[in-house]
């Protein structure tokens, strides 16, 4: 009844339809990073970390807009209301987004492996300047804290290849082709570049486990867990 009372409320239906057109146009790009996020056995390791910097910038802009969009303006106007009225709260929606972001991912303990990873894509190689050639600042990549004579000999050609054509690539597939010419590397890039980016994966197997391992199944052998798993995981 309250519902209906509100759709009925020429007023209330249009702070509603205000409400709902906000979220529609802003929501987007919240939806799209998630399921970025939620991207499994992909090589995008290298690119969380320009993703993550692309939409810091995006929650900032709004978080401090007085410029909404032409779209979401006119519908305000239209239905008589003022524009101004709405951007303080549309402003606090980004400024509470951005607080949550900023409590959990700058200072995240698994930022500076994103960063460092970045190395796997050429285009972040070749787009910058000198210093993001120099393989001592990636340390934090294990194989990179004590390089090998060969390591360093096959780097110094991966950050010789400017004239290569680095437009849409896979990274797989890039580092597959480049395993006869820097071995070495694209082993290490292989192993890097499909990394999980979250720990859902995980949380996941730890649930389905629990649904397996209930009070009647106490006594599974490893063998049958391990064969209940893999039927569960496949949709058997």
């Amino acid at each position: 009844m309250a519902i209906n009372s509100c759709l009925q409320n020429e007023k209330e239906s249009g702070i509603i339809t205000i409400y709902l057109n906000f979220i529609s146009f802003y929501a987007k790009e919240f939806i799209q990073d998630l399921d970025f996020f939620q991207q499994l056995n992909k090589p995008i390791f290298p690119l969380v970390e320009l993703r993550l910097q692309q939409f810091t910038s995006y929650i900032e802009m709004y978080r401090n807009s007085n410029d909404f969009g032409p779209s979401l303006e006119n519908l305000i106007i239209q239905l008589r209301f003022n524009p101004n009225d709405f951007y303080a709260i549309f402003r606090l929606a980004f400024e509470t987004a951005y607080s949550k972001f900023s409590a959990h991912i700058p200072n995240h303990p698994t930022r500076p492996l994103f960063h460092a990873c970045q190395v796997f894509d050429p285009r972040y190689i070749h787009a910058g300047d000198l210093l993001r050639k120099n393989i001592r600042q990636y340390n934090i990549i294990k194989e990179f804290a004590n390089p090998s004579d060969e390591l360093l000999r096959e780097w110094g050609i991966y950050c010789g290849l400017d004239n290569e054509f680095l437009g849409e690539i896979k990274l797989d597939q890039y580092w597959l082709n480049k395993a006869t010419q820097l071995p070495i590397l694209s082993n290490i890039a292989l192993d890097y570049i499909c990394l999980p980016i979250s720990s859902c994966t995980v949380e996941r197997s730890f649930s389905m486990y629990n649904s397996l391992l209930d009070n009647d199944r106490q006594s599974l052998s490893k063998d049958s867990l391990k064969g209940l798993s893999m039927l569960y995981f496949n949709g058997v």
